[in-house]
């Protein structure tokens, strides 16, 4: 007996009832072709986004300058460009010079 030809509810192309697919993520059953397309957008996406965090952390990292408080000596960083934090993190004593 042959399959039943249905339309895939993501993309409409006919593909044989037996072949479809429940997607988690779209709640709703779509054909083996968006299956193998979403995960290589999703592959495609992680490797973008974790080449943008590491250039954004990179960035973040070289341009801070390292700053002990005078009054309760703790350690952190001040970014120069924005002079932020201008308060002490841990006593929220005001920085005046770095």
């Amino acid at each position: 007996m042959a399959d039943v030809m249905v339309p895939c509810k993501k993309c409409g192309n006919k593909v044989p009832s037996s072949s479809l697919k429940l997607d988690i993520d779209l709640r709703m059953v779509v054909c083996p072709d968006c299956i193998k397309n979403k995960s290589i957008h999703k592959k495609i996406k992680e490797e973008i986004f974790h080449q943008k965090e590491e250039k954004a952390a990179e960035e973040a990292k070289s341009s801070k300058v390292g700053h002990k408080c005078t009054s309760c000596g703790y350690k952190f960083k001040i970014d120069p460009e924005t002079n932020k934090p201008r308060n002490c993190p841990y006593c929220n004593a005001r920085v005046m010079s770095f």
